[in-house]
């Protein structure tokens, strides 16, 4: 499976629940905030995104390290809203969600942030909603 734009997180075994691709900008955000003073962070959301692809959701739930931001419109007429995702450590975030793709599920990155207040940028949080509804197949 190849993703254009996007990097698989690590090598996929193939009892891993999920596929796990982050996109070239999550890429690039989290190497930056690696080499300044997030790298603990940094490290800590990439470990959570690996226990996803193993485990999928059901070992996530109830965890403040990963949480659902909510349901949002996908862009799409005929396709449901997208549940969007954080995995976060302290006001590191990178945002995603679950698609169907070539009949596989992914769990797909496209963006990250480093917020500056407690409330979630809700226009940040729709764009991710409609990336993931761009990708998710019917």
């Amino acid at each position: 499976m190849q993703i254009e734009g996007y990097i698989p997180l690590g090598e996929r075994h193939e009892t891993d629940e999920l596929h796990m691709w982050l996109s070239q900008k999550v890429v690039d955000f989290l190497n930056a905030e690696r080499r300044g003073a997030n790298r603990k962070h940094v490290d800590k959301a990439v470990l959570i995104l690996a226990n996803l692809r193993r485990n999928g959701l059901k070992d996530l739930n109830n965890n403040t390290m990963f949480v659902t931001e909510g349901r949002f419109l996908s862009g799409r007429s005929g396709l449901a809203d997208m549940a969007v995702y954080a995995a976060k450590s302290y006001q590191l975030r990178v945002y995603g969600g679950i698609v169907r793709i070539s009949g596989q599920s992914v769990f797909l990155c496209p963006d990250g942030t480093v917020k500056k207040q407690n409330k979630a940028d809700r226009a940040q949080l729709e764009r991710v909603a409609k990336i993931l509804g761009d990708y998710h197949e019917r």
